[in-house]
């Protein structure tokens, strides 16, 4: 399998567990994350980027699990592009359409994935920028 297959495997899989929030359910997200995983986000409810390291966005997907379970949410994503930056590792962006609490929120994200030691593709860097929410 060519790196954009596996790699867009993984990324449409991320897709159906953050669907799974509402089901309670992110561990096996937390395990699509590198150890040496960081990340930033803008959130524009607060006009700033967060930093995130590995163990904080695992931290911060339990806490989605819990506040979304039992709650309609879906993400739509489009415009995938990933291109591969060696054997190993590729880059990803793409935009995100999510849809909760009669709110619509665009975002857009770049990711960087690493095929690490035991085989698997896990992201190792991540950046986002959350648009304003507005009603459905």
């Amino acid at each position: 399998m060519r790196i954009e297959e596996e790699v867009a495997a993984k990324v449409y899989r991320m897709r159906e567990l953050h669907e799974d929030f509402s089901r309670g359910c992110y561990q096996e997200m937390n395990d699509n994350y590198s150890n040496h995983f960081t990340g930033k986000l803008y959130m524009p409810a607060i006009g700033e980027v967060r930093t995130f390291t590995g163990e904080e966005i695992k931290e911060g997907n339990k806490e989605a699990a819990s506040y979304y379970k039992g709650k309609k949410i879906m993400f739509i994503y489009s415009g995938l592009q990933i291109v591969p930056q060696s054997d190993k590792q590729a880059a990803v962006s793409y935009h995100i359409t999510h849809k909760s609490d009669g709110k619509l929120v665009n975002t857009l994200s770049l990711e960087v994935w690493e095929k690490e030691k035991d085989g698997e593709w896990r992201m190792i860097r991540w950046y986002e920028e959350k648009g304003i929410g507005r009603p459905i």
